[in-house]
């Protein structure tokens, strides 16, 4: 068995991805509903719109490449999260009470890493 604190490690990294993951989704839902929201009380942004038909559709399209290349970041970090979450989850069920690997504690803190990094990206900083 291994020990409480890398156990706890591997936990909280799982925790971490799912929390990551289902904050995303909130974000989106939350995103969607705002802008509804504004809409339909009147509200309009305070920044003052382009001079011309061309400029909007440059930004559109820059704002949309923006979020294509954002998103796509995301998904790789969360394959990779994955894949390490996979591997941590293998070495702890090969591992025995007598058996403490550093690249278990290695995996749980990369894993700890790039969910705060993937957590970032989502909220667009």
């Amino acid at each position: 068995m291994l020990p409480d604190t890398v156990r706890m490690r591997a936990l909280f990294a799982i925790l971490a991805l799912c929390t990551v993951l289902l904050a995303g989704r909130v974000c989106a839902q939350d995103a969607d509903s705002s802008a509804a929201s504004h809409a339909a009380q009147g509200h309009t942004p305070a920044i003052a719109p382009p001079a011309t038909a061309a400029e909007i559709e440059m930004q559109k399209r820059l704002a949309k490449q923006r979020t294509q290349e954002r998103f796509a970041r995301v998904k790789k970090d969360t394959d990779q999260l994955l894949e390490l979450a996979t591997q941590l989850k293998k070495s702890v069920d090969e591992a025995n009470e007598h058996t403490l690997s550093l690249d278990v504690i290695r995996k749980a803190e990369q894993i700890e890493k790039l969910a705060k990094q993937v957590r970032q990206k989502m909220a667009g900083e």
